[in-house]
């Protein structure tokens, strides 16, 4: 715009300077000159063709030749001018320029706590919905597709989400979706391509070492890149999922309380039990090496049918090839290649050879509703909302991992009796929480163990002495020396900063927010009277 604003400048100065110096009319016998405003006046109004006439008196001859003069410089130079503006604002540099302007001081202004989330994948979007719900965090998201913003933009979040198109693998990108703020709590990165996820998670912790980084990991030398940067979390999906069927091998009861983790409910149904005969893996890559290894080490008897890029297309459909696998005398097959269609096919085919067959598939692409439910598949394996709910299970409830890990060395009657703990006194499908004992989550509670002992039983077991206990079971309680309790006995006593993790229902939650937030809830709660005004002030 530098060329186009001298060249309109000078069309509007050179005209005012010359009707200033040029002689007017006579009047009264004296030569008129115009005066500065005046002159200003006389161009601004014919360059801009609007032409009010000659004031304040008519032209001499003289002023005439410089009014046509501003009239054949002016007006072009504002068409110039114009369309030099309108090519700016359709300029994508420019364009990009003005957004990731906005967008930086929309992180700016952000004063809650917030988390980067980079890639609007089916992943990220189901994060975003579970942690949009809890309100805990602000959320900033980075993609590079356009369609992936648009779609973002198109959801209305409440608040609103900040988001830019551009490279999160790019250091300026970063700095400017706020890496560097102290708000800035967690940078999670949720793309399919290992090496993208690996750039950015090496620039996020040089930028910010503090930073709590979660990564997605499709390959085995990808996790252990990330785990030497100081990558907090990796998502192994196929880790996971292999470990699901480990604990459903195992055991169903395990199993039905790691899908509670990950948002199942706690009914033990006939598609959580496998069955012990033959399996057939039909895989390929590392999916298909972790199967094998979970299944090796469960004693399964197994044939694995490596579908490759190659010969997937061939053999999917092929009954001759299932047949020559055994699929006849297998109890099980498992359908895990990176193609959805493939895997309908296998399962197609298996079942069409094998009515009887319990399925087990990995779905790659999120759908509205799963197309794998109409073949009636035992068990599917979601990779994106798997990906979501292990990293909203890292920033939400941590503990939720410490408690698998405890509960996965249980026996039968261990597993059982928690199981039966968790429904009977709450509900199967509770709702799975953590909370701090501190001055911003429980007010009350955090102030009086400063000066009183108070046990979970006396929080939760008839708080009120009205033969009614609150839903809640308490799963876990964390030290702040790190120390963790697995299913703490109601005689636990309760410190400061401590960390609960607990199965509960709504109405309870709030019932037990309001015990440990109020004065006179707790007081009444502890000691079976209310307390008396001077007391309380003392006390406060």
């Amino acid at each position: 715009m530098r060329t186009p604003l001298i060249a309109l400048n000078l069309a509007h100065a050179i005209p005012v300077i010359l009707l200033t110096l040029v002689p007017g009319i006579e009047v009264n016998g004296e030569t008129v000159y115009l005066n500065f405003f005046d002159s200003m006046y006389i161009v601004g109004y014919t360059a801009t063709t609007i032409g009010f006439g000659e004031i304040p008196y008519a032209f001499s001859y003289p002023q005439r030749i410089v009014v046509l003069l501003t009239i054949y410089t002016a007006v072009p130079a504002w068409i110039y001018a114009l369309g030099s503006i309108i090519a700016l604002f359709q300029d994508k540099s420019f364009l990009y320029a003005i957004k990731m302007n906005t967008f930086r001081r929309h992180v700016r202004h952000l004063s809650q706590e917030f988390i980067i989330i980079c890639g609007y994948t089916d992943a990220g979007k189901l994060l975003i919905n579970k942690l949009n719900q809890d309100n805990l965090y602000r959320i900033v998201v980075i993609d590079k597709q356009m369609e992936k913003i648009e779609a973002l933009q198109s959801e209305l979040y409440m608040p609103s989400i900040p988001a830019i198109l551009a490279d999160a693998s790019m250091t300026d990108v970063l700095k400017a979706s706020g890496v560097q703020s102290p708000n800035c709590k967690f940078l999670i990165t949720l793309f399919d391509d290992d090496q993208l996820n690996l750039k950015i998670s090496v620039r996020a912790r040089i930028l910010n070492p503090k930073l709590e980084i979660i990564a997605r990991s499709g390959i085995k030398h990808g996790g252990e890149n990330l785990s030497n940067i100081g990558v907090n979390h990796i998502i192994d999906i196929f880790s996971i999922i292999a470990r699901r069927i480990d604990f459903a091998l195992k055991s169903p009861y395990l199993f039905n309380l790691l899908s509670w983790i990950q948002g199942g409910n706690l009914h033990v149904s006939k598609s959580d039990i496998l069955p012990t005969g033959k399996y057939i893996v039909c895989s390929g890559g590392r999916f298909g090496k972790t199967i094998k290894k979970t299944l090796d080490v469960n004693g399964i008897d197994y044939t694995y049918l490596d579908i490759n890029k190659e010969i997937h297309e061939k053999v999917s459909s092929d009954q001759d090839f299932f047949l020559e696998a055994g699929i006849m005398e297998a109890s099980c097959i498992i359908a895990g290649t990176n193609d959805d269609a493939i895997n309908l096919s296998i399962i197609a085919t298996a079942r069409a050879l094998n009515p009887k067959l319990f399925a087990i598939v990995r779905e790659n692409e999120l759908e509205e509703k799963s197309l794998f439910s109409h073949l009636r598949v035992d068990k599917i394996f979601i990779v994106d909302q798997i990906a979501a709910l292990d990293g909203y299970n890292y920033i939400d409830r941590p503990m939720t991992f410490e408690f698998i890990e405890g509960i996965s060395h249980f026996g039968k009657e261990q597993l059982v009796d928690t199981l039966l703990t968790i429904t009977d006194k709450v509900n199967k499908r509770p709702a799975l929480l953590e909370m701090a004992i501190d001055l911003k989550h429980m007010y009350a509670l955090t102030t009086f163990l400063s000066h009183t002992s108070i046990s979970i039983t006396q929080l939760i077991n008839n708080p009120y002495r009205d033969e009614t206990d609150l839903e809640i079971v308490i799963l876990g309680l964390k030290r702040s020396n790190g120390e963790f309790i697995l299913l703490p006995s109601g005689n636990t006593l309760l410190m400061p900063h401590d960390h609960l993790l607990f199965a509960t229902t709504r109405p309870s939650l709030e019932t037990f927010k309001t015990i440990v937030n109020h004065y006179y809830e707790l007081y009444y709660v502890i000691h079976g009277v209310e307390a008396s005004r001077l007391a309380l002030r003392w006390f406060r």
